[in-house]
């Protein structure tokens, strides 16, 4: 397959114009043989990311993050973003991003995890111009259940520790969801009459603005979003060409490392 074929495929099935304003998503770095016969789906684009694709004789990385957010003033093999733009160069590999298109999707990001959380989803929660598609959803538990409980299953799903702050209700079933950074959606999610908001990279004083109003669960962002590599490969695979292979990256690509020398339940200062 060619490479502008796939890139009309994605599109097609990730609509731009579902994504946000101004999202780095598309083609990033072009190459000179154009083609699209064996493709690398990774999370974000690292050297490691990179290495593997060289290995498995990719043409293509298909990448959530996007490499490139804006404007490159110049190409510097000492800055990251640099390195690796002159890296998929001179390997000849193209660069595409799909990023909030694919948090958009009806089975993107949110809908991913939350099948894996055991949340049924029933609505969106800022719906975009293409019908069924939007950021973030809104959905319920099979049953109603501690607080306490939803903590641990979001931890043992995520594989993370995690920062939460209580619901005011004693039992929680109605949650919305916004795999990575969607703090700014909080407005919605409490207007949706959720008891709980899972998402990440929450800062403190938003935990504060929260409380006796909704609870917040946080368990970090690659944690969140470490699924979509397989979600996309699922949501591709039905619509490319038997002769497009789509490979998934086995590099995790987390740079945040965690230690813990304090229990993790909540502890008092003075």
């Amino acid at each position: 397959m060619q490479l502008t074929e796939f890139h009309r495929l994605v599109d097609e099935t990730l609509p731009p114009s579902a994504a946000m304003r101004g999202d780095a998503i598309g083609l990033q770095v072009d190459s000179r043989r154009g083609t699209a016969q064996r493709v690398l789906i990774t999370l974000e684009v690292t050297d490691a990311v990179l290495e593997e694709a060289v290995d498995l004789g990719c043409d293509v990385i298909l990448t959530f993050h996007p490499l490139i957010y804006g404007p490159l003033a110049r190409i510097d093999r000492a800055d990251r973003v640099g390195r690796l733009v002159a890296d998929l160069i001179r390997n000849d590999i193209a660069l595409l991003s799909v990023h909030t298109a694919f948090d958009a999707f009806p089975h993107g990001t949110n809908q991913v995890l939350a099948d894996r959380l055991g949340i049924s989803v029933t609505g969106l929660l800022a719906p975009s111009d293409v019908p069924e598609h939007g950021m973030g959803v809104v959905g319920t538990l099979a049953e109603a259940m501690p607080m306490s409980e939803l903590v641990a299953r979001v931890a043992d799903v995520c594989g993370s520790p995690v920062r939460y702050l209580p619901s005011p209700s004693s039992l929680v079933r109605t949650v919305a969801l916004v795999g990575g950074s969607g703090i700014s959606f909080y407005d919605q999610a409490v207007a949706s009459g959720a008891d709980v908001f899972i998402t990440a990279d929450v800062k403190y004083h938003a935990y504060h603005a929260a409380a006796g109003v909704i609870g917040l669960i946080d368990p970090g962002h690659y944690e969140m979003e470490r699924f979509v590599p397989e979600g996309l490969r699922s949501a591709l695979a039905p619509v490319v060409l038997a002769s497009t292979d789509l490979q998934v990256s086995t590099v995790p690509t987390n740079p945040v490392h965690y230690a813990s020398p304090l229990p993790l339940e909540h502890s008092s200062h003075r």
